[in-house]
């Protein structure tokens, strides 16, 4: 799935499955936490930072902060699930019994 996309010079990302793209100077506190769920749940897709290729500056700045952030999570992804699994492993275990 892709979360992450530039096209006719905005930045624009994706949190639900029937492909509504909405521009990323729209994204709030709520979207970038299903965008990051999405991104540790799912192997995902994003188009690289462009600087020439979003005209908006707001747009440039929002969309290259979230792909970088995005881009050393990817690094680090297995990391970071395995330590918030252990986190929360007794909390998960209390509410599927």
């Amino acid at each position: 799935m892709k979360i992450l996309k530039i096209e006719n010079g905005k930045g624009y990302f994706c949190i639900a499955n029937n492909g509504d793209w909405i521009q990323i100077d729209n994204i709030d506190k709520d979207c970038l936490m299903k965008l990051l769920n999405i991104f540790l749940e799912s192997d995902v897709e994003v188009d690289g930072y462009d600087e020439e290729r979003i005209q908006n500056q707001a747009q440039q700045i929002i969309y290259k902060s979230v792909f970088e952030k995005f881009s050393n999570l990817k690094e680090n992804k297995n990391k970071f699930k395995d330590e918030s699994d252990r986190m929360y492993l007794s909390a998960i275990q209390k509410y599927q019994q």
